[in-house]
C-alpha cells in the first residue's frame, strides 16, 4: 500500500509540506508543480509521497516530494484521494483506454504522458509489441515495480526497455541508464505509421526511438506538399517519406550521418525512390539555396529546441527567424511552409510573431492554413502550460 508518510505514523517526520501563500495560489490555480521557494523548509526522502497543506493548515492534496530538484512538489491527488496501488493502476488503465479510443490500431504511440495522465514523470511509449518507459522523477522511480507489473498484466508486451538516459533525471538526483526492465528488448523494431514503415532505434534514437509527437502532423503536412520539397532537420525521414508519396522529389537535409542513414533505410523499406539525402548544416544549406536561387514548392522545418530555457529565448528567436526567412525566400509563389517549434519557452503567439517578421523581411505574403500541436496521445494539461510545447504551423506563402 502506497500512502503518505503521515498516515504511516512516522513520529520523526510529520509527512506534511506547508505551502507559502504564493505556492498555495499556484496549487489552487491548477499548476501541478510547486517550487522549493514556495514551501516551508522540510526534509523527506527523495520521491516520498507527502500531504500538502496550505498556509492555514488546510489539506490540499498529495504530491511527490523532490529532495534534489528545484521542483519540490509534483501533484498526485486531491485532498480526498488516497494514493495507493489501486490509484496507480487506475491511472495507467485510464491513460491506455484513452489511447485505444483515439488511435485504434496505431502501433507506435504514447500510452502514458506524465502529468497529463496523473503520473508525473512517467512516460510509456509503445512500439509494436514492445514498450519503452522513462521514469523521470524520483517518485515514479519508487513506484516502478507496481507500474511494470500492471503494464505487463494489462498489455503483455514482448519487452519493456527503460530509456532512463534523459538529462532531466540528474536534476532529480537519479542516475542515467538504459536497461531492460522486462524481457529482452531489441535494439530496433519496425513500426507502421499511416501506411509507411519506419525502423525505430529504441536504445539510442531520439526521445524513446521516434518523434511520436509529430505523428499526426506528418500525415497532415503530406496533404499539402507537392512538387519539389525540402525537408530540413529531417532526422529519420518522417516528414520526407510522407511527402514523397505525392511530391515530385524530396530533398532531406540533416547534420547527422546516422539520422540520414536511417532515413535512407526507411525509404528503401517503403520502396520510395524520390528522396535524396544531404548531410549539411541546415542554416548553411538554406542560405546557399537562397543565394543560388533554388526554389521549392514546399519546405518543412522541424528543428531541435532552440530555447531550452527563457535565458535562451533571444538567441532562439533569431535562429527561428533566420531559418524561416530563408525558407520563405526559397519557396515558389503559393508554396507551402510547414514550420515547427518544440521549444516550450517560445510560446505560440511569440512563434507567430517570429514568422510574421520573417515574412515581412522576406517580402512575402504568408497566411496560416493550419495551426497544429503535438499528437493527441501527448495531451496538454490545463494549468500546466509546459505540457503545450510543440507548435506546427502550415503556411501558404505568396
Amino acid at each position: 500500500m502506497i500512502v503518505p508518510a503521515e498516515e504511516r505514523g512516522r513520529a520523526s517526520a510529520p509527512g506534511a509540506v506547508t505551502l507559502s501563500r504564493k505556492g498555495a495560489a499556484r496549487w489552487k490555480n491548477g499548476h501541478p508543480w510547486i517550487f522549493r521557494d514556495d514551501i516551508f523548509p522540510v526534509e523527506f526522502p527523495n520521491g516520498e509521497i507527502v500531504t500538502v497543506r496550505g498556509p492555514a493548515g488546510d489539506e490540499l492534496g498529495r504530491a511527490f516530494y523532490g529532495a534534489v530538484s528545484k521542483i519540490a512538489l509534483r501533484r498526485l491527488a486531491g485532498p480526498r484521494e488516497t494514493v495507493d496501488e489501486t490509484l496507480v493502476r487506475a491511472r495507467l488503465d485510464a491513460a491506455i483506454d484513452y489511447r485505444e479510443r483515439i488511435a485504434p490500431g496505431v502501433t507506435a504511440l504514447r500510452l502514458v504522458s506524465s502529468d497529463a495522465d496523473g503520473l508525473p514523470g512517467l512516460i510509456v511509449d509503445r512500439y509494436g509489441a514492445h514498450l519503452v518507459l522513462q521514469a523521470l522523477t524520483a517518485g515514479i522511480e519508487r513506484l516502478l515495480e507496481t507500474i511494470l507489473d500492471h503494464l505487463t498484466a494489462r498489455l503483455s508486451p514482448a519487452s519493456i526497455l527503460g530509456r532512463n538516459d534523459a538529462a532531466v533525471r540528474r536534476l532529480e538526483g537519479l542516475s542515467e541508464e538504459v536497461r531492460a526492465l522486462r524481457g529482452d528488448p531489441p535494439d530496433s523494431v519496425e513500426i507502421e505509421d499511416a501506411g509507411l514503415v519506419f525502423l525505430a532505434d529504441l536504445r539510442s534514437g531520439q526521445k524513446t526511438g521516434l518523434f511520436l509527437d509529430q505523428r499526426e502532423n506528418r500525415a497532415a503536412a503530406a496533404g499539402y506538399l507537392r512538387g519539389k520539397v525540402l525537408d530540413a532537420f529531417c532526422y529519420d525521414g518522417g516528414f520526407a517519406l510522407h511527402a514523397a508519396r505525392r511530391a515530385e522529389s524530396v530533398e532531406a537535409v540533416d547534420a547527422s550521418a546516422g539520422a540520414l542513414a536511417r532515413a535512407e533505410v526507411n525509404a528503401a523499406r517503403n520502396g520510395i525512390t524520390n528522396v535524396t539525402t544531404v548531410r549539411a548544416n541546415v542554416f548553411d544549406h538554406l542560405s546557399e539555396a537562397d543565394r543560388s536561387r533554388r526554389r521549392f514548392d514546399g519546405v518543412v522545418l522541424d528543428p531541435p529546441a532552440f530555447a531550452k530555457s527563457r535565458k535562451d529565448l533571444s538567441a532562439a528567436v533569431r535562429a527561428y527567424k533566420e531559418i524561416n526567412l530563408r525558407a520563405m525566400r526559397c519557396l515558389t509563389r503559393g508554396g507551402v511552409l510547414v514550420t515547427c517549434s518544440c521549444s516550450y519557452n517560445l510560446r505560440e503567439d511569440e512563434f507567430v510573431e517570429v514568422l510574421a517578421a520573417a515574412a515581412a523581411d522576406a517580402g512575402r505574403h504568408a497566411v496560416i492554413v493550419e495551426k497544429r500541436s503535438q499528437a493527441r496521445d501527448h495531451p496538454v494539461l490545463l494549468g500546466l502550460p509546459e505540457s503545450h510545447y510543440l507548435k506546427c504551423l502550415i503556411l501558404r506563402v505568396d
